[in-house]
């Protein structure tokens, strides 16, 4: 094939893979738009306590924090530690109800059966308690978790049920629901929201939980930690009763995504946190992480700025919906994202069409060219239908790892590659920002190209992610690194001579921190405490430009990429380190479209708004070499 023509089908194709990746970004965009519900859920147990605290009756508290948009009260399962710490039962080893006993000779008639029981013992778990229909539920849920070691007794408004385990293994049991407080979430004008707690469930336990699910309705249920073999069945049975399933933003249980994938991902994520004052989290959990239901949690001290409880609490829940509403979001039923997952047609063109690309531009043999053509389109469909689910995901993630390691390294590589001081070509500002350019544009291809690979329901809602940040960053800068120092000495066998002098040691060593620090604060937790003045600036850049950029690009890798761009340092020994430290604003970039449970949109605003303050701080220290330090002399 003939050199032009070659050239003409290389760029065919990379237009035609990132016409498909917009399309399907487009799609996913549609999506998280068409969703712009969010519900509002407040702890039961809590109202009721904090009502109490007020002075108040709960119908008050409710009626006025209704009206403030709170429109769910989450019910969460009973389990017998609860019970007993509310005093709704009394748990006592078999030795201690001996003790009790003979010590205070009780008049209960069904205690003394108890202690007379031929099979009284000491070993086994008594549980006293004096109200009938939950003596029933107990009962029933006892029987069927601990089968032929369960006894009970009952007159004179007294019963006791026994348990052949110590009490440190019953504890964390859960009983269900209380349907008593079910009624009184409806009499208040609330939806119910459930929680299960007990991750050690039997079958026939969960199946009782679904046959009450048809009698409370709920809107949303928290499934939480379900054993494996039920996974499938929970979500299959939610999905055929239309329940939500809430995926709990910091703390996804495990099994989530099998129940979810089971009920066709009928599932929304849910923020809750302990009670803060933060009102803009709301704001940044629903725009910028598709939570669609959040629990705010009330407070139980009346602040400065309110005169009672009733109030404050009030002022509170306010604050919280109408951070939600800034967002463009309105309060009411949650509205899960689509049940979308990639068409495989498409997703076979995706991975393949770039395999497509690099046999167009490996200078391969006629013969052998189309060989590998057809293999680099077929492959992909065959792995796209044959693969199980799983390692379908496994591959998706790993192109896009490679996708994310390798294109600002290229995107760096292409942009200063014909950098030259002497050239005369450009201004240096204009070289600069020109470079700065060219490498956006390149990594936001490699961007989008990602967020089409993985931009299906179940990275949506962070049931996937993309794997490997630090592994992607580290593909970045030692790719830069290595280049840099290649371009920096043309001769041949450039990496077996020394070149690391005192002073290169220092930078690298340097270089070496800043990449430390960078892999530390790249996820969700550092070791590294954010500094005051850096959370200063970020919460004043929250406030005046709605959508935050990234330190590290406009501060740090953005202003070094337009430096290099103008030229600093050509020939010098610390150049190499300089286009690295460029780099990370690059790798950076790249970073804020992987995750991928943002909004598209958010993340391409954040992306603009950096590289346009990063550009203007580079041109302000390009101008400041330029005019001040050499006199306006080129390339200073």
């Amino acid at each position: 094939m003939h050199e032009v023509c070659r050239r003409k089908v290389i760029l065919l194709l990379i237009i035609l893979e990132l016409a498909l990746a917009a399309f399907t970004v487009r799609q996913t965009a549609s999506t998280t738009a068409a969703s712009r519900r969010v519900g509002v859920g407040l702890d039961w147990n809590e109202l009721q306590g904090v009502a109490q605290a007020a002075g108040v009756p709960v119908e008050e508290m409710a009626a006025v924090l209704k009206e403030q948009g709170a429109h769910y009260l989450v019910l969460r399962e009973d389990t017998l530690a609860r019970l007993e710490q509310t005093g709704r039962l009394q748990a006592y080893g078999g030795w201690e109800l001996w003790q009790l006993g003979r010590l205070l000779k009780p008049g209960s008639e069904v205690v003394q059966r108890v202690l007379a029981d031929k099979d009284f013992n000491v070993r086994s778990t008594y549980l006293v308690l004096g109200d009938a229909d939950l003596y029933q539920r107990l009962k029933e849920r006892l029987s069927l978790r601990y089968k032929g070691d369960v006894q009970a007794w009952s007159g004179d408004n007294t019963y006791v049920l026994a348990v052949a385990r110590g009490w440190d293994a019953l504890q964390g049991m859960g009983v269900g629901i209380n349907p008593t407080a079910t009624d009184s979430v409806y009499a208040l004008g609330y939806e119910p929201v459930l929680a299960w707690l007990d991750r050690l469930k039997t079958s026939a336990e969960i199946t009782l939980d679904l046959k009450e699910q048809d009698k409370t309705k709920p809107a949303l249920l928290l499934p939480g930690p379900l054993p494996v073999e039920e996974q499938e069945r929970v979500g299959r049975e939610l999905g055929q009763r239309g329940i939500l399933q809430g995926l709990l933003e910091f703390s996804l249980p495990s099994g989530a995504k099998t129940v979810a994938a089971a009920s066709n991902y009928l599932a929304v994520r849910v923020y809750e946190r302990p009670v803060h004052t933060m009102y803009q989290e709301y704001l940044l959990a629903v725009r910028d992480r598709n939570v669609r239901f959040v629990i705010p949690h009330l407070l139980w001290q009346v602040p400065d700025t309110a005169p009672d409880l009733l109030s404050a609490n009030a002022q509170h829940l306010g604050r919280s919906v109408a951070a939600i509403r800034a967002g463009g979001f309105a309060v009411g039923a949650p509205v899960p994202l689509s049940q979308r997952l990639l068409n495989p047609v498409l997703l076979a063109l995706l991975l393949g069409l770039p395999l497509l690309t690099l046999v167009q531009a490996g200078g391969l043999r006629e013969a052998d060219r189309v060989t590998f053509s057809l293999l680099a389109l077929m492959t992909p469909l065959a792995a796209v239908y044959l693969l199980p689910e799983g390692p379908l995901i496994w591959l998706r993630q790993g192109a896009a790892l490679i996708v994310g390691g390798v294109g600002p390294a290229l995107a760096m590589i292409l942009a200063l590659r014909k950098v030259s001081p002497g050239d005369g070509q450009l201004h240096p500002l204009r070289g600069g920002v020109t470079a700065l350019g060219q490498a956006s544009g390149v990594t936001l291809a490699a961007a989008l190209f990602i967020q089409a690979l993985l931009g299906d329901a179940s990275f949506l809602l962070k049931l996937d992610a993309f794997l490997g940040i630090k592994v992607a960053y580290s593909i970045t800068l030692a790719l830069v690194l290595l280049w840099s120092l290649k371009e920096r000495s043309a001769d041949r066998g450039w990496w077996l001579k020394p070149v690391f002098s005192p002073a290169e040691l220092i930078a690298l060593a340097g270089l070496g921190l800043v990449v430390w620090v960078l892999f530390n604060r790249s996820g969700n937790t550092s070791v590294i405490p954010i500094p005051a003045w850096e959370l200063k600036l970020r919460d004043l850049l929250e406030r005046v430009l709605l959508i935050r950029p990234r330190t590290k690009e406009f501060l740090l890798g953005h202003p070094a990429l337009v430096l290099a761009g103008a030229g600093l340092g050509k020939g010098k020994w610390w150049r190499p380190y300089l286009v690295t430290l460029a780099a990370v604003g690059q790798a950076s970039l790249l970073n804020t479209f992987v995750h991928l449970h943002t909004p598209f949109l958010i993340s391409l605003a954040r992306s603009l708004l950096g590289l346009l303050l990063g550009a203007a701080i580079g041109s302000l220290l390009t101008l400041a070499g330029y005019y001040l330090v050499r006199g306006g002399r080129r390339y200073a």
